[in-house]
């Protein structure tokens, strides 16, 4: 998201900056390093994770993409660092390849404060069915934000706006655009067409007709789109120019444009919406393991946890840090996660990466 998650390139084939050495390191005066492969943003709260562990530091490598940090670590025996921090459906593939180690419950003590919806997704998608093996830190969703300037806020809230040419008596024609990603844009045109079944599994699984139907109807309203794109500064900008009347992407590159645009706000969908987390693992080959959960625990405490969502504009999974955020355009009533959808793994992942690049050459 360069809303406040677009992911820095790396140099190199690694697809990481600040490539951190061998974890378990020691800093100066005998104090233990915990090595971070993460996202852009992490380093925002050194400070006070410091400030609270006494005698540990931090080292945050910045990787381009959930992928590569599960090949960065799995090419290295799960060694080189002691905390990843990848998107949620990935936290499966850690524990298959064992690269990840049972969470320390006695640290996590701010676990309990965590809303229910992430308690659930740590003992269900984290967990081997006996132990936890990931913790959910920050959290977002996708739906479409919108020019209220154009489109009125009282309008039926539905993903049915994307994918018309007038809606609520305003014409839409060349004033949408889609998320530039094969598996979001896919996902979100799967839920529109009603095909809510295929979320039901361990992975997101559309029927041959179904799959061939969402192709369909991106090549066909493809004309009508602005275009495909996901990065906060872009979208931005169209929205100051007048172009964009509703544009689907993650609600965090939203809060960045609200802060700039007066008139965009953010919808809720009378279909489900599909939430993303954070979900972070210890390694395996770590040899700070208890360090590594003191800083994730710190990462969800009330204060630190406020801090780190308030400056990646992210919200936190913990509910007491969420209770500490002044800022408006990340408040969010609890029960808007009731019947999220989590991201999760694709089946025939390669077959959807083909179909989105047809539609685009379409």
């Amino acid at each position: 998201m360069i809303d406040r998650r677009q992911f820095i390139k790396a140099a190199g084939a690694t697809g990481v900056t600040g490539m951190a050495g061998l974890s378990g390191c020691m800093g100066g005066g005998g104090s233990t390093t915990v090595s971070i492969l993460t996202w852009t943003g992490y380093d925002a709260v050194n400070d006070q994770v410091e400030e609270a562990l006494d005698g540990v530091e931090l080292e945050i490598s910045v990787a381009d993409g959930s992928a590569n940090m599960f090949s960065t670590v799995n090419a290295g025996g799960g060694e080189q660092f002691d905390i990843v921090i990848p998107n949620n459906e990935f936290v499966p593939r850690f524990i298959d390849a064992d690269l990840a180690a049972p969470v320390d419950m006695d640290i996590m003590t701010n676990f309990d404060a965590l809303y229910p919806t992430f308690q659930s997704a740590a003992e269900g998608q984290f967990s081997d069915g006996e132990e936890i093996y990931g913790m959910p830190l920050q959290f977002g969703w996708y739906a479409y934000g919108y020019d209220s300037s154009v489109l009125p806020e009282d309008h039926e809230q539905s993903y049915d706006v994307l994918f018309s040419e007038e809606y609520a008596g305003v014409d839409l024609t060349g004033a949408i655009t889609l998320y530039d990603g094969y598996y979001k844009t896919i996902m979100a045109t799967g839920l529109a067409l009603g095909y809510t079944e295929a979320f039901e599994g361990d992975t997101v699984s559309f029927t041959d007709e179904q799959f061939a139907t969402i192709e369909e109807t991106l090549i066909n309203f493809k004309p009508n789109l602005l275009g495909f794109v996901h990065d906060e500064e872009t979208l931005t900008q169209d929205y100051q120019n007048g172009n964009i009347i509703a544009s689907f992407a993650n609600r965090s590159t939203h809060v960045g444009i609200m802060n700039d645009v007066e008139d965009v706000e953010f919808s809720q969908p009378a279909e489900e919406e599909l939430t993303w987390f954070e979900g972070a693992v210890v390694t395996a080959g770590s040899s700070n393991k208890e360090a590594a959960f003191q800083v994730l625990n710190e990462y969800i405490a009330p204060e630190t946890g406020a801090v780190l969502s308030e400056n990646r504009n992210i919200m936190n999974t913990s509910q007491d840090a969420m209770d500490n955020i002044e800022t408006e355009a990340l408040q969010i009533e609890p029960g808007v996660l009731d019947g999220m959808i989590p991201f999760k793994p694709a089946e025939r992942d390669d077959q959807w990466i083909e179909m989105f690049q047809r539609v685009k050459n379409a």
